[in-house]
């Protein structure tokens, strides 16, 4: 059997750094975008601390309600910015904060993995390739190397899927308080709009405006503010989510 020559210990060390620049990316940015890859037109983005500024046609102050008791919508129809509200939905905003903190835990824990690793290939090159020394170090790496391989697939897809269900239950939650406010202004109907200015020096957001569903809408149609004021008043007062729905299934 053939021993291990220096070209292995390159082999190694090449193995290492990207190993290193695999973890760290898919920790910090890998488990995110992939989920909701399909779904561009949602644009949904991690929230900033705040408020975010409200977009062309709602209201500033969104705690008001509509004067002289009128219902909302006009003629039985409104508008929703969906994109909007999970940006500032005060329980989505707190469990995205609690999800960063553990990937925050994990990162630290995989940055340990890596030093231990590092520590392995700093250990092989004091030895002579073909030395017991130097083939137990090295099937040790390689064990390690699966090790950390698999730790990093199992993370990213339990970070995937509780982001995932975060999503999918505050997405109902929207649902309902859309259907409640609906129900009690007699809305018949609710079309999702986005009122993102649109950028004119990004070919992508050009391309998003002259796609967009609705070219025009009479601004008392918007029940964004009345939708998230609403979120947002169960969430300040410790209450459940406007709607209960079972948790989707883990695949």
């Amino acid at each position: 059997m053939t021993r291990p020559t220096m070209q292995g210990v390159l082999k190694v060390k090449t193995i290492f750094s990207s190993i290193s620049l695999a973890v760290a990316l898919t920790v910090l940015v890998g488990f995110v975008a992939p989920l909701f890859a399909q779904a561009p037109q949602q644009q949904f983005a991690l929230p900033q601390a705040g408020m975010q500024t409200a977009p062309a046609g709602i209201p500033q102050n969104p705690g008001m309600a509509p004067a002289g008791g009128a219902h909302l919508g006009v003629d039985g129809l409104a508008v929703v910015d969906v994109a909007y509200i999970f940006k500032n939905h005060a329980r989505f905003k707190q469990q995205m904060e609690a999800m960063k903190a553990k990937v925050d835990a994990a990162e630290a824990e995989l940055k340990r993995d890596q030093e231990d690793y590092k520590h392995m290939a700093d250990q092989l090159k004091n030895y002579q390739p073909g030395s017991p020394d130097y083939k137990k170090t090295e099937d040790d790496m390689l064990k390690k190397q699966g090790e950390l391989n698999l730790k990093v697939s199992l993370q990213k897809k339990d970070f995937m899927e509780q982001e995932g269900r975060v999503y999918f239950n505050v997405s109902r939650e929207i649902d309902d308080a859309v259907k409640q406010l609906a129900t009690k202004n007699n809305i018949v109907l609710v079309l999702r709009f986005n009122g993102d200015p649109v950028d004119p020096v990004d070919r992508n957001d050009i391309l998003r405006g002259i796609n967009k569903p609705i070219v025009f809408y009479d601004p008392r149609m918007d029940i964004t503010p009345y939708v998230l004021q609403d979120l947002n008043r169960s969430a300040a007062a410790g209450a459940g989510p406007i709607g209960v729905h079972p948790q989707p299934p883990l695949r």
